[in-house]
């Protein structure tokens, strides 16, 4: 840790003399930065993070350094999807754009289509990014076995995954209902949702559950019955049936998909008994983040752990009601799965990931990896995360990082580091995302970590990944679409059982078992 603070303070003070040095950079040993290049940026909100940035320290630190302009093309959280499928179709795609696409169909037939600019094996000359690459996680990253994007670390463990579909409940609503104990089980849930519901304490004609979008319904539930079966797209993993024989976990059972019906039909009832509300699958990300402020919703599900949470709810509740978000609600600890065990959705840890168009030549594409070299370095990652010393952060006596000179927050005094914090990896998936002091309050720190440590006591379910790099290998165009399958089942008026065996055989038509026998096969060479 002292070498990792040395280390970053030396990069604090490299920064201090390249804001006197003459931006001579062509003129030391290293990449030739001469000439000036404007670089299309494609991340969520990033028009409002890199504009009107005139006086932002940060930004001009890091586009004098490199020698480069950033240019926004904005995307949000509801709409990014869509436009990424619509630049790809236009051949228009920015030159660094994000998206979450690797674990999908789109992720081959991009770079199968030529749209994708390759990352060369040789990173020698990016150190920084060549160690963050060095990683299990790279091969998600491959079609062919060369790699065609950047994935983005969310944590450096598994069980931080427990966090990622986190669900906050109007506790005291619940207690003015009589309810005395807090739900462990999704049948003790359900009806703590029902008695808020009939009970309607503030007379708001309270409705059940929302979220932060549909999407995020199956890694809540689907760990019900397959603790590996909420992965959608081509990345899913494979298990092992009581035969020998490997099946992707989706469909594992006696019977192909049998484990996932005591599932489909707890989600059924939820949905028309109103435990999850009706508008769910309509709601935008920021109505049902404000629907639950203003309590229209019992409770709600988020996606990125206890931070989104404090960000759009916590912060504002003292407004809206008085009192502190934490005396009226309460995070939902790991739910029991169909046996009684607590459980949470494995999938990989690295959510999202950045992409290159193919339209940047070769020259460019160098000048995008020194960026995302530097950004990951010690010195670039304090300058794009912390700021300036003294005006954002400071060392403590311990020699740690603190924001207390910033209230806590380095972007409310530069606006792009709202962007470039998390251009190259979410923050606690970072190299050395251990010299950064917690921004939320620490109650929201107790629950993560307390979440985090319940899901270090439970056993994942053993899985086969050698399948799942098979089944990419093989470049077919199966794929899951776990997340359309909830919706349908959830919204959907015909029998549970016949919708499911619908859907499978549905699979089965785009090619499920010829790809279980050709990696079968595979497996048994």
């Amino acid at each position: 840790m002292k070498k990792l603070q040395a280390a970053a303070l030396a990069g604090v003070m490299a920064l201090g003399t390249l804001m006197t040095a003459a931006p001579a950079m062509a003129e030391s040993e290293g990449p030739d930065f001469s000439e000036h290049m404007d670089i299309t940026v494609a991340y969520w909100d990033v028009e409002s993070a890199l504009t009107g940035t005139e006086n932002d320290e940060v930004l001009a630190t890091l586009e004098e350094k490199l020698n480069i302009t950033l240019i926004p093309q904005n995307i949000s959280w509801d709409d990014y999807e869509q436009k990424l499928q619509l630049w790809a179709a236009s051949d228009s795609l920015p030159d660094i754009f994000m998206g979450a696409a690797r674990t999908t169909s789109s992720f081959a037939k991009w770079a199968n289509e030529g749209l994708l600019k390759q990352i060369p094996d040789d990173l020698s000359a990016y150190p920084s990014l060549e160690a963050y690459l060095d990683d299990p996680e790279l091969s998600t990253c491959q079609i062919g076995g060369k790699t065609f994007c950047i994935f983005r670390k969310s944590y450096q463990e598994q069980a931080a995954t427990s966090i990622d579909r986190p669900i906050v409940y109007r506790w005291d609503l619940a207690q003015e209902a009589g309810v005395e104990k807090e739900p462990e089980t999704w049948e003790e849930f359900h009806d703590m949702i029902q008695k808020i519901i009939e009970a309607d304490p503030e007379g708001k004609n309270i409705q059940g559950m929302t979220a932060k979008g549909p999407r995020l319904l199956a890694g809540v539930f689907v760990p019900y019955t397959m603790q590996l079966g909420a992965v959608s797209g081509v990345t899913f993993y494979w298990t092992q049936q009581e035969d020998g024989s490997y099946v992707p976990a989706y469909f594992a059972g006696e019977e192909l998909g049998a484990d996932a019906l005591p599932m489909w039909k707890m989600v059924r009832e939820f949905y028309e008994d109103g435990t999850i509300e009706k508008d769910i699958a309509v709601n935008t990300s920021s109505q049902a983040g404000e629907k639950f402020l203003q309590g229209a919703n019992a409770a709600i599900v988020y996606d990125g752990g206890t931070a989104n949470i404090y960000s759009d709810v916590g912060k504002y509740w003292q407004d809206v009601y008085g009192g502190e978000v934490l005396e009226d609600c309460r995070f939902l600890n790991l739910m029991q799965d169909i046996n009684g065990n607590p459980t949470y959705p494995v999938w990989d840890y690295a959510w999202s990931e950045s992409y290159i168009s193919s339209h940047v030549d070769d020259a460019k594409l160098e000048r995008i990896l020194a960026l995302y070299d530097y950004l990951l370095s010690d010195e670039g990652s304090i300058l794009t995360t912390a700021g300036i010393e003294g005006k954002t952060f400071e060392y403590d006596e311990n020699g740690a990082i603190s924001y207390a000179i910033c209230d806590n927050d380095p972007g409310a005094v530069f606006n792009s580091i709202r962007t470039l914090a998390y251009l190259a990896a979410w923050t606690d998936g970072k190299p050395n995302a251990e010299i950064y002091p917690n921004t939320l309050p620490e109650p929201y720190v107790e629950i993560r970590n307390s979440l985090i440590e319940q899901a270090r006591q439970i056993e994942v379910q053993p899985y086969n990944y050698d399948c799942t790099n098979v089944f990419i290998g093989l470049e077919s165009d199966f794929a899951l679409t776990v997340d359309d399958d909830l919706i349908n089942i959830m919204t959907g008026t015909d029998d549970v059982e016949d919708m499911w065996a619908q859907i499978i055989d549905d699979y089965k038509f785009d090619g499920l078992e010829d790809i279980i026998e050709d990696v079968n096969a595979a497996m048994a060479e």
